[in-house]
């Protein structure tokens, strides 16, 4: 698993859009005093025409190109500029070359030569049109049995034929493995590549320091060790099993230096923790080629096949479904678009801020095109930044960037998309409009964005909102909303009522407001006002507007606290599919698979969600309850972090806090927590009275009625009562009052709660595990469970 707070990767270094249809870069060019144009001339050498940007790596930039002297499209890689003038990078760019063309093989991409272009440098390989192993997993997360086992036999024998020549990658992971329209698995990229002895384990000497990515090398390479051989590749294709058999990665932590050195100190993680139906038989591959000593791994590339057609053989024996053959997804390109800068008073930012949001609403909704996270590029574009730095900073392709400023009712904007390898203007444009045409204007510029990148936007265009003051009274509150805490929402929920008040039936409006009613929900113990106020506007936007996302996750949530959560996992699921990187909708359909007894695609969903929108702010929170459910306190606590500054936040921190503590036996911590907390002002009860619980205090069995009676208010939306009466149960169980317990049980299950995980994986409710009343509600858990599973299309 990636980092809590993960920076995308770059997808498809390689990979590329059919060159038959796949448009040229424009021709324009930025003058020079505005960008700094590295490459001068669209033909490299005199040779190779470049045709599109297709990705940036760490070495440089990749290109589709045209062959002249031959009329073939191939694949051109540029080694950065700033490195071009350093002898050991340009050895190491030498070194690619001569490695990988020592290998011949169909899961090796081709390498065919290397160039100069006055002060750059670059290489000509196999153009693979498709897209890279890293992008599928990031769409479907992880993957049937059968289509690893295709996918890994097919970078296993490009590792054979690799290590047969003597080359060792040293650097496989996702990024590195395409997938080709043509059903082929092909690794690429041997730039850290070194030569061994093939009819030998020892390696050359090289340097003693480490050299790799860190969630997929070997315990060796961590270490420095200059004896690095095949089996560190096949440690690496254990890693890369585990996430692809998962959808997490099998190290975790909340710092490179964390997750690179947990190997070191623990064993390889069983991925049947995670996914317990899994094959004992896939498992243990995985197990034997994560091992910590490079001789209890597979000792060869072909061990491993072997193994991976056992596994085949045995599924189909047992009359397994061969899964087809998944197609491999369509390119992604990258892209971030940044705040809009306001040329204005500083009164009008909050226009900027609107602007910007919405038109990375409408991108996000373009199939083929990835856009980064609002709160990545808002931390990374700060000051007066070169944009092209801040695009590699997030790994993207190109940016927008663009200025604006009101006069009067009238709106100016001048934006332009940059690609971020050499500054090349992709597209720019400046743009006047009146009073309620601002988001028209924003859906002119994100086609004219997609455009530029190859892709499509599938949102139709919007009516314009002829009410300026209503559009005004919009852009605020949408700008309360994503500061995230309780005055905020409060604040966007004032402002949306009053733009209502002008634009009664605006579903934009309307679609906003629910939304804010539904986070307000979330906030407090409150009744079910707001859930119901969110259910109503939700609705009538989406009669009015059937396509709004913001309407539909309102909707969603507000099904969620009333104890609908079969129809809020349609709900979801309906916006994800259409958007799939929509933070809310993941944040909320991940919760959803938590007690749906889905784990890792869980985890998978709010990172993906926590990478769009970092002010979903609790999803750390619901990763490391996750853990401490699992058993693993180390990753538990790397998620947790530090106590957050804002105090509603800190009393949701330690409520998660005393729970795990309780699953985790973590009690001598809960002495200090203690004697910390008691001192405080305005901590929760609730949260006292669990650490005075874990530290030789237990409440009596009045208290215990107490709370269940409190659980059983009608005041309680149903989702809340189902929440409280499981903490009930799980101490009262804990205590020996089973009686209790049980009854705080069957409270939760009159809530309609569907918490399997919790159910099956609580170890504090071991005591009443095997009585008839316990039984009895498990198997409505489950049955609820697997609704809601089948609602969101996860099995």
């Amino acid at each position: 698993m990636s980092d809590p707070k993960p920076t995308p990767a770059l997808d498809d270094t390689l990979a590329a859009s059919d060159p038959r249809t796949d448009p040229a870069v424009p021709r324009d060019r930025p003058s020079r005093d505005m960008f700094s144009t590295d490459l001068a001339s669209e033909t490299l050498a005199g040779r190779y025409e470049l045709l599109a940007l297709l990705g940036s790596g760490g070495m440089g930039a990749v290109y589709k190109a045209r062959d002249i002297a031959l009329g073939e499209i191939v694949a051109v890689k540029v080694l950065r500029a700033d490195l071009s003038a350093d002898p050991a990078m340009i050895a190491r760019f030498r070194q690619e070359v001569k490695l990988a063309r020592r290998v011949t093989h169909a899961n090796v991409a081709r390498t065919f030569d290397i160039g100069e272009h006055g002060p750059h440098k670059f290489l000509t390989m196999e153009l693979i049109v498709g897209s890279s192993l890293a992008a599928l997993m990031r769409r479907d997360g992880s993957l049937p049995v059968d289509r690893v086992v295709e996918i890994a036999s097919g970078i296993t024998a490009g590792l054979g034929a690799a290590h047969a020549a003597g080359v060792i990658h040293r650097d496989l992971k996702p990024d590195n493995v395409l997938l080709g329209d043509d059903g082929r698995v092909v690794i690429t990229d041997f730039g850290i590549a070194r030569v061994v002895d093939p009819a030998q384990h020892e390696a050359v000497k090289t340097i003693g320091t480490p050299l790799g990515t860190p969630a997929y090398m070997a315990p060796e390479q961590v270490e420095g060790s200059p004896d690095i051989d095949a089996r560190a590749d096949l440690y690496a294709l254990g890693a890369m099993l585990y996430e692809l058999l998962t959808g997490v990665r099998a190290w975790q932590g909340d710092s490179v230096f964390w997750i690179a050195s947990r190997r070191l100190i623990e064993p390889p993680p069983d991925p049947r923790v995670l996914c317990p139906d899994l094959p004992t038989e896939a498992a243990e591959v995985v197990l034997r080629c994560m091992a910590r000593a490079k001789e209890d791994r597979f000792q060869c590339a072909a061990e491993v096949a072997a193994a991976l057609a056992a596994i085949s053989s045995s599924r189909t024996a047992h009359g397994s479904p061969s899964a087809p053959s998944t197609p491999p997804p369509a390119p992604v390109k990258s892209i971030a678009v940044l705040p809009f800068r306001n040329g204005g008073p500083p009164s009008d930012d909050y226009l900027a801020d609107g602007l910007t949001d919405d038109l990375i609403d409408v991108l996000s909704m373009t199939p083929g095109l990835r856009v980064c996270g609002r709160g990545l590029v808002m931390a990374r574009a700060s000051g007066a930044r070169d944009p092209r730095a801040i695009g590699r900073d997030l790994g993207v392709t190109a940016v927008v960037e663009g200025t604006l400023r009101r006069a009067d009712d009238r709106l100016r904007v001048n934006a332009r998309v940059l690609s971020v390898e050499n500054g090349f203007q992709l597209w720019a444009k400046r743009l006047d409009r009146e009073g309620g045409a601002y988001f028209e204007m924003n859906d002119e510029v994100a086609r004219a964005v997609a455009e530029a990148l190859t892709c499509k936007v599938e949102q139709a265009p919007r009516e314009p909102l002829t009410d300026p003051v209503a559009l005004d009274l919009y852009l605020r509150a949408r700008h309360e909303y994503y500061k995230y805490w309780r005055e905020n929402v409060i604040l966007a929920i004032e402002l949306f009522e009053q733009a209502l008040v002008r634009a009664p039936n605006d579903p934009m409006i309307l679609a906003g407001y629910a939304m804010a009613l539904a986070r307000r929900t979330g906030q407090d113990d409150s009744t079910d006002v707001h859930a119901e106020g969110a259910r109503r506007a939700a609705e009538r936007a989406l009669a009015l507007a059937p396509d709004s996302s913001l309407a539909r996750v309102a909707l969603a949530q507000a099904r969620v606290l009333s104890g609908k959560s079969v129809g809020a996992a349609r709900e979801v699921r309906a916006v994800l599919d259409r958007q799939p990187t929509h933070a809310d909708a993941l944040d909320l359909s991940a919760r959803l698979l938590v007690d749906a007894d889905r784990p890792a695609e869980a985890i998978r969903r709010f990172e993906l969600a926590l990478e769009n929108e970092p002010n979903v702010v609790t999803a750390n929170y619901e990763i490391a309850r996750i853990h401490a459910l699992l058993g693993d306190a180390a990753a538990a606590d790397a998620f947790f972090g530090e106590e957050p500054g804002e105090p509603g936040l800190s009393n949701i921190y330690w409520l998660h806090r005393c729970r795990a503590a309780l699953w985790l036996s973590d009690f001598e911590r809960a002495r200090a927590w203690r004697a910390d907390l008691e001192q405080r002002p305005g901590v929760h009860p609730g949260n006292l009275m669990m650490l005075r619980a874990l530290t030789g205090d237990p409440p009596t069995t009045e208290q215990l009625m107490g709370l269940l009676q409190i659980a059983s208010a009608g005041t309680l939306l149903l989702r809340r009562r189902g929440f409280y009466a499981q903490i009930v149960c799980e101490f009262a169980a804990w205590f020996g009052r089973p009686d209790v317990a049980l009854a705080a049980l069957e409270t939760a299950d009159a809530g309609l709660f569907f918490d399997a995980l919790w159910i099956d994986r609580c170890p504090t409710l071991a005591p009443i595990k095997d009585t008839p009343r316990f039984l009895a509600v498990r198997s409505r858990v489950l049955s609820r469970a697997a609704d809601v599973r089948r609602g969101l299309g996860v099995d």
